[in-house]
């Protein structure tokens, strides 16, 4: 079968290459990938900015039916619609994973980053990390729940966003955009989000479809003057920052109540990010780092989507079929696109 691999340590070094079809192991099933989601994740691999195993197949937010099923499965048959948590290898029985919380287990090794993943026709994992897919959702919609789980787990179990709150997202790319849409789903009274002036194309037209209140542009107008002016002075409920940007970051103190929240997924990609420190003291601002989805999460997100109260297929921009990864990757790199989907 053919399959993009990152086959060494280095920026680049990832192409398509012909490989055997994976074997499984006794407690594993046999994965016909139907729709692969390009992350951003995969684009840091590519120019070696992110932790990763090679070689390795890349791909991690993926949905497809089984195509074999190991001796020791239960409960699953060939033929069956799934997706798949990404928390391969981790081990079941540190401190973190006995507490409930196996997706942060540090010999973690997920799809398409430690174990072969998803862009390819075929990959093999866990029974027990499988979610059933119903008909109601698309494969292309499946391969963007995993992205959506992240979030969920992020903004509404660790920061418990509740409905009649105000807030901002930091970053219109597929997480922020996500994030835009989870807080539209969960009810809250006013939702807005930040970019540049590269964003005033395909991402911000996509969080004004998604239900935007208003975006602000960095590079026009002082985002925290905006913000202020928008709360009278008060700052926002929750602010989650996607962007990973120093300054977004700094800014976020700024932008959000006393006592509020910031709920943090973006990447920064750097060693060290400059804060005001004091000034989250004296606002006991609350700051959660966020990583990662429950299996809580992935069983929300897939409920969400089947009730239509979150809009999954509104974030995917354009399909290109695998061949077409590095289009992909353009895309996505130059602001292009919001969600690409890979169909093997």
């Amino acid at each position: 079968m053919k399959a993009v691999i990152k086959f060494g340590k280095g920026k680049g070094l990832v192409e398509m290459r012909e490989v055997p079809e994976p074997k499984i192991k006794d407690d594993e099933v046999l994965i016909e990938v139907k729709a692969v989601s390009v992350c951003g994740s995969d684009l840091h691999i590519y120019h070696d900015s992110h932790p990763y195993w090679p070689p390795v197949i890349l791909g991690h937010e993926f949905s497809g039916i089984i195509a074999d099923i190991g001796k020791d499965v239960k409960g699953w048959n060939v033929g069956d619609r799934i997706v798949t948590e990404t928390r391969t290898g981790s081990c079941g029985i540190c401190y973190t994973c006995q507490s409930g919380f196996p997706q942060a287990c540090e010999q973690k090794r997920p799809y398409g980053i430690g174990v072969n993943g998803a862009y390819a026709k075929y990959v093999a994992g866990p029974a027990h990390l499988l979610h059933r897919l119903p008909d109601t959702i698309s494969f292309e919609a499946g391969a963007v729940i995993e992205p959506i789980a992240v979030c969920i787990t992020s903004i509404l179990e660790r920061s418990q966003l509740q409905a009649g709150e105000s807030v901002l997202v930091a970053g219109p790319g597929p997480i922020g955009l996500i994030s835009l849409a989870i807080a539209k789903s969960a009810g809250v009274k006013l939702v807005g989000i930040t970019g540049k002036s590269s964003d005033e194309g395909v991402r911000f037209e996509k969080a004004k479809e998604l239900g935007a209140d208003f975006t602000i542009n960095v590079d026009q107008e002082n985002p925290v003057k905006k913000i202020l002016e928008m709360t009278h002075g008060l700052g926002v409920d929750i602010l989650i920052e996607t962007s990973g940007g120093t300054q977004a970051i700094y800014q976020t103190f700024e932008m959000v109540r006393r006592l509020g929240r910031v709920c943090a997924i973006g990447i920064s990609g750097r060693d060290e990010v400059s804060i005001p420190y004091d000034r989250g003291i004296f606002k006991a601002i609350r700051y959660d780092f966020c990583f990662s989805s429950s299996w809580t999460a992935w069983e929300k997100a897939i409920g969400l989507i089947a009730k239509g109260l979150l809009p999954a297929e509104k974030l995917i921009t354009h399909k290109l079929p695998l061949e077409k990864w590095e289009e992909a990757f353009h895309l996505l790199e130059n602001l292009k696109a919001a969600k690409v989907i890979l169909i093997p």
